[in-house]
């Protein structure tokens, strides 16, 4: 599923519906970025941080704010963070042409953070985090290219309480 010449958004979110958004709090300090990724995991105090590169079986969500940056006290602001199995649009870490694009739908590839900002890392499958299930192309210029993913239902798990 592909889009064209619509000029590329300013803050990135969920691009197919679904909606489960649970109130959960927000480890220290975490910057969440309008023009990045929002994935989540919990950390072991139960508080939602950031998901980076190397986060495979633990992702819990989408935290549902736009710019934002929590307290520099663990638990003190709480977010929403969507459960649903809602597809979102992330930038992708590269310049893609639409045609490589299009190869990468119904693949799977990880995330990563690069200066603050969460990106579908489209040629690194280590973790298969993500699923691309269809992009975004707005253009050929750096940054105009974006991927609509789901969590990889292999990924999409929790632990048990004892």
């Amino acid at each position: 599923i592909g889009e064209e010449n619509m000029g590329r958004p300013v803050a990135y979110g969920k691009a197919l519906p679904g909606d489960v958004v649970v109130q959960v709090p927000a480890a220290a300090s975490q910057a969440f970025q309008a023009n990045g990724g929002k994935f989540v995991i919990l950390n072991t105090s139960r508080h939602a941080t950031l998901a980076s590169g190397g986060n495979t079986s633990d992702v819990f969500g989408w935290a549902d704010v736009g710019t934002f940056s929590s307290s520099s006290t663990a638990g003190q602001d709480i977010i929403p963070v969507d459960i649903s199995e809602a597809a979102y649009e992330i930038p992708i870490n590269a310049t893609q042409t639409e045609s490589q694009l299009k190869l990468l739908v119904g693949k799977t590839c990880d995330i990563e953070v690069v200066s603050g900002i969460q990106y579908a890392n489209y040629d690194a499958s280590t973790d298969d985090v993500i699923e691309i299930v269809g992009y975004k192309y707005y253009g050929s210029g750096s940054g105009e290219q974006s991927l609509l993913v789901r969590l990889y239902a292999r990924n999409q798990s929790s632990t048990g309480v004892a």
